[in-house]
């Protein structure tokens, strides 16, 4: 009985350190968990070209708001892991076995992209094991992309809000917990 044990789980111990005046700041990640990517679970994966970054930006945030530290993959919350060699076999272990949804924002700019090609491997190899629940379109265009259909679902970007948007990732990684 003179022995106690603390689990630390779902929290931001940091962040909680920090707010009782026991560390400094600097100990505090700005976009959540710290630890090597490859290792890292997400809730939500954003796969999209540069020519949207500011739509995803504003609905990565709100997301931000919503889930816990550390649970979206953005990429410009990893600049300093992804800069290095190899950096095609770490995106393919982020989505896919890292990550829980996948959500692709499609157009003609996606289907021209080096990177993006790199990351639709790893989401056709969702796609073809059949983990439809796992991966989410949204369209700025209706350019063709070999391997979408056009009897496959998506969330037309030019019709909803950024928030909307939010709001319908937030449904689909709520129904994929269930």
């Amino acid at each position: 009985m003179n022995r106690t044990h603390w689990a630390v789980k779902d929290e931001d111990l940091f962040g909680r350190l920090h707010s009782a005046g026991l560390i400094d700041r600097k100990f505090i990640n700005p976009v959540g968990r710290t630890g090597k990517l490859e290792e890292l679970r997400f809730k939500v994966a954003f796969s999209f070209p540069g020519e949207v970054r500011k739509s995803v930006l504003s609905i990565v945030n709100r997301l931000k708001s919503a889930l816990p530290a550390g649970s979206i993959f953005y990429d410009d919350d990893f600049t300093a892991q992804l800069a290095r060699p190899n950096l095609d076999s770490l995106l393919q272990t982020v989505y896919l076995k890292n990550s829980d949804l996948i959500v692709v924002f499609l157009s003609g700019d996606y289907e021209r992209k080096m990177w993006c090609g790199i990351e639709w491997r790893a989401i056709r190899g969702i796609i073809n094991n059949k983990s439809d629940h796992s991966v989410m379109f949204i369209r700025s265009d209706n350019a063709q992309i070999p391997g979408v259909f056009s009897h496959d679902g998506y969330i037309d970007m030019n019709r909803f809000r950024p928030e909307q948007i939010a709001d319908f990732i937030l449904d689909r990684i709520r129904l994929n917990e269930q």
